[in-house]
């Protein structure tokens, strides 16, 4: 698998977690907003990681993940932990 291709599913399974379990829609999630204007908080960045780890086995310390981030931001932190894809 490339890393093009890696890196797109773990985007594409990053957007259907928020969108699926936050309620977020997809096209503001893709839009280049960062999490904070997304109203994307601390909690629910602590629970995506909860849920990354259970389906990709990605160990995310507090914090790695950060309101400030974009989509793109937080799948470069994801796929820099080898995720299972």
């Amino acid at each position: 698998m490339t890393t093009a291709t890696a890196t797109q599913k773990i985007k594409d399974r990053v957007v259907s977690i928020l969108s699926e379990k936050f309620g977020l829609p997809v096209e503001e999630i893709l839009s280049g907003a960062v999490f904070e204007e997304l109203d994307i908080d601390s909690l629910i960045l602590v629970e995506l990681g909860l849920v990354l780890r259970k389906e990709m086995g990605v160990v995310l310390q507090e914090g790695e993940l950060k309101s400030t981030h974009t989509i793109d931001d937080a799948v470069t932190v994801i796929e820099a932990k080898g995720p299972r894809v």
